[in-house]
């Protein structure tokens, strides 16, 4: 999903004039250590920059996580029809959360290898406007 999400918004921010194309969207570090015999915690993973990229699948791992907790805190409204949400919803969630966990470690990340507070506080703000919108 966060390919496919990646690639849809960077077209839609290259024809809108906002961002330019590059090649690299999510750089991994690589290793720079001369030894062969040492291994190098910080290989692979995620860096995250200012890049408007990162809000989208940001504010998807929000919302998902703002939706489980809604579940299993009770704080559901209650169903009209009669039909409530299942199980098979929750794990959808968390299926989501799962396919998301590089931004999921990135929200508890520092310095490079975490996402930047401006991005979070955008993802927010949309998911609080997409919760808001959903919720009545």
């Amino acid at each position: 999903m966060s390919a496919w999400l990646f690639g849809v918004v960077g077209v839609i921010l290259k024809l809108l004039g906002i961002s330019e194309t590059v090649f690299e969207v999510t750089r991994k570090d690589q290793s720079t250590s001369s030894d062969e015999g040492t291994e190098d915690t910080e290989a692979g993973k995620f860096t995250f920059d200012q890049s408007p990229i990162f809000i989208p699948p940001t504010a998807v791992l929000l919302l998902q996580l703002t939706a489980l907790a809604t579940a299993l805190l009770g704080l559901q409204p209650p169903a009209r029809d009669g039909v409530g949400s299942g199980s098979l919803e929750t794990m959808c969630s968390v299926l989501l959360v799962v396919c998301l966990w590089p931004f999921l470690k990135g929200l508890f990340g520092s310095g490079k290898y975490g996402i930047p507070l401006s991005t979070i506080f955008k993802s927010a703000g949309l998911v609080l406007f997409i919760y808001t919108l959903c919720r009545y």
